[in-house]
């Protein structure tokens, strides 16, 4: 399995880290009764300058929420790079299915397979130059009184990811590994309210690390470094409409 998709695969299941649970018996189901909801929210990326003046629109983005405003579906569009995202969720395993597609072309997919309301394997295939590369994973829990404390994801060739979880089983460190070797570590901080607040991803093999600030579960800002020099930031806004306004600036330091 190359490197490449691995990293991809850290992307897919570790994206979203909302929600509660959303319960059916299989994956199809689950699906379905999704599908069945009207869409809640229609709304734009926007980028603009450092005077808020608009200059483009970078995405289109249509979400979903359940009865507790949990996001349960996204279906993002970028507009430039004709670039589609479906996400499907549930509050209880976060993404349980994606498919991205380029030019209305199918170029990968996420799919799990569920047991009693947890995962227990996935799968993800990448489609590129009539090739298809494909990974299978096993997720292994443990639990402590009943509460999910830890989970395991062997995606096999000594590629694994340990993720931790807090007293409401919301995750708070993820690690992803090539034999002993880390690659990746995703760090999740929450406010009072155990809404997200902050989360910062270090990609080792690289020496980047991207910092997400967010307030009340919106981001409100994303900061990059490499080699722990901040480069570039983004900060969004929100219009009256629920638009998001998307301003990046980059640091003259790193230039």
């Amino acid at each position: 399995m190359k490197l490449r998709t691995y990293q991809l695969i850290i992307l897919c299941v570790f994206l979203i880290v909302s929600c509660e649970n959303y319960k059916t018996d299989t994956l199809e189901k689950q699906i379905k009764k999704i599908d069945e909801i009207s869409v809640d929210q229609s709304l734009y990326v926007i980028q603009i300058d450092s005077n808020k003046n608009r200059i483009d629109t970078l995405a289109l983005r249509k979400l979903k929420y359940d009865d507790d405003k949990n996001l349960i579906f996204e279906n993002n569009i970028q507009l430039k790079l004709n670039i589609e995202t479906i996400n499907y969720y549930d509050t209880k395993n976060g993404m349980i299915y994606s498919e991205v597609k380029k030019n209305n072309k199918l170029i990968s997919e996420f799919r799990v397979n569920l047991e009693n309301d947890l995962i227990v394997s996935a799968s993800y295939n990448i489609y590129e130059n009539d090739i298809t590369e494909s990974v299978f994973m096993k997720y292994y829990y443990t639990f402590d009184e009943g509460k999910k404390t830890e989970l395991l994801i062997d995606s096999g060739d000594d590629f694994n990811t340990i993720e931790l979880y807090n007293e409401l089983e919301k995750p708070i460190l993820n690690i992803s590994m090539y034999k002993n070797d880390t690659l990746e570590k995703n760090i999740f901080i929450y406010d009072r309210n155990n809404l997200i607040k902050k989360k910062k991803v270090k990609n080792f093999s690289r020496d980047e690390e991207i910092i997400y600030e967010y307030n009340k579960g919106f981001i409100v800002k994303e900061s990059f470094f490499s080699n722990g020099i901040e480069e570039f930031y983004t900060e969004y806004y929100k219009d009256k409409q629920g638009n998001y306004l998307s301003y990046t600036n980059v640091v003259k330091d790193s230039i």
